[in-house]
């Protein structure tokens, strides 16, 4: 049996804004998820139509690897409870930012930290709390779609400081599950799995790392979080 055959299915899940989804940028970003050395099954986009109203393009619309996944789930964190319940649990997903161009091993480089634990979440780029310890989506994370498929339970709850920093909650909402996060083999993945210069080429439009006030939020939503832990 080849390793293709043994491989599990690995579905990308991103969310985006109406102003990207439409840009130039955008099919960019698509075509180096295209030209990956291990290729994805199926691409979900997460569209938080309660929030926003969108204009798919027709090279998405045609395309029989991208799934246009309408929900409920608002925010940056719908890039993963938008496609939890839709994504077939012995899949492998991986969550990614829809504004990097990524390098053609990016998903080999998760897989291969994927295979040493396949029962934790595995992240590019990991921050380690006291309690917890929070995966990056800028960069991408991998896991076992089942090992995920009740963190939706977190979402009534979630706190409105958390909104814009999800990566922290998220990683919160991971421990809750008695799942832990470990950082993968290829330890500079910002600068190694990721075309940062073709990146940073697009139209200006709102970018969180930029225009949220980080610092306050985070410190609010590590009050809470720990309190809840």
């Amino acid at each position: 049996m080849s390793d293709k055959e043994k491989r599990p299915d690995i579905y990308l899940s991103i969310t985006t804004l109406p102003e990207r989804l439409i840009s130039d940028h955008f099919k960019k970003v698509y075509k180096s998820f295209e030209k990956q050395t291990i290729p994805f099954t199926k691409l979900v986009i997460n569209l938080s139509v309660d929030e926003f109203t969108y204009v798919i393009p027709e090279y998405l619309k045609k395309n029989k690897k991208v799934i246009l996944n309408e929900t409920k789930i608002c925010g940056p964190c719908a890039k993963l409870l938008g496609s939890i319940r839709i994504i077939p649990p012995e899949a492998l997903t991986i969550v990614l930012d829809d504004d990097n161009i990524i390098k053609e091993t990016f998903i080999k480089s998760l897989y291969t930290s994927y295979l040493l634990n396949p029962n934790k979440v595995t992240s590019h780029v990991i921050k380690k709390r006291e309690k917890w310890t929070d995966v990056y989506g800028f960069c991408g994370f991998i896991y076992k779609t089942k090992l995920l498929k009740d963190i939706g339970k977190f979402y009534a709850t979630q706190p409105k400081c958390c909104v814009k920093i999800d990566d922290t909650w998220l990683g919160w909402c991971i421990k809750k599950l008695g799942i832990d996060v470990v950082q993968a083999q290829e330890k500079n993945a910002r600068y190694t799995m990721i075309d940062d210069k073709a990146s940073k080429i697009h139209p200006k439009w709102v970018e969180l790392w930029r225009d949220t006030k980080r610092k306050e939020l985070t410190k609010e939503a590590l009050i809470i979080l720990e309190a809840r832990m």
